[in-house]
């Protein structure tokens, strides 16, 4: 059942709002906006072991399931003592998520990504035992126009979800 956690495509929905990402791009969008991503299903292939021989690296993706889909791992970074000031980088291709826990007033900056490929960087803030600790969040389009608020309370956790299709010249961002 590794495929059990997929969704609408491969993309895991928005964890704040359970929203696709393209959907959530769509909604925070200030004019129109086209297909953020291309959609590479390959067709309707259900040629039985066919699926099983793409970018799989192991031997057992013999379930039932979508073959024409994979699965790929977020990579975490830790970042326990960023000091005054850190830039989060989104992934040229996918996905990030950066795990952050303060030591001193924070701000966030954001950047990378590449145009016409749609990025999502997920930002877990973790306020340490002694908490205290403000955060200035990164320029983005946030929903309803406002930035979150970040607790400073300690031990509190503050999730927030960034989008990009455009190389960082665009960014949405949610809780």
């Amino acid at each position: 059942m590794a495929n059990s956690k997929l969704f609408m495509g491969g993309f895991l929905p928005m964890p704040e709002t359970g929203l696709d990402p393209r959907e959530f791009a769509r909604q925070n969008a200030a004019g129109p906006v086209g297909n953020l991503v291309a959609a590479s299903s390959g067709g309707n292939g259900s040629g039985g072991s066919s699926g099983g021989s793409g970018s799989g690296d192991g031997g057992d993706s013999d379930s039932d399931s979508d073959s024409d889909t994979t699965q790929t791992v977020t990579p975490v970074k830790t970042v326990t003592a960023p000091g005054a000031s850190l830039d989060m980088t989104f992934a040229s291709n996918g996905d990030i998520t950066y795990d952050v826990t303060p030591n001193a007033a924070l701000t966030l900056s954001l950047s990378g990504g590449a145009a016409g490929t749609l990025s999502r960087l997920t930002l877990i803030l973790r306020q340490p035992s002694s908490g205290g600790f403000a955060v200035a969040l990164p320029t983005a389009r946030y929903q309803g126009g406002e930035k979150p608020v970040v607790s400073t309370s300690a031990g509190t956790t503050t999730v927030i979800s960034y989008l990009t299709d455009d190389g960082s010249k665009t960014i949405y961002g949610g809780v």
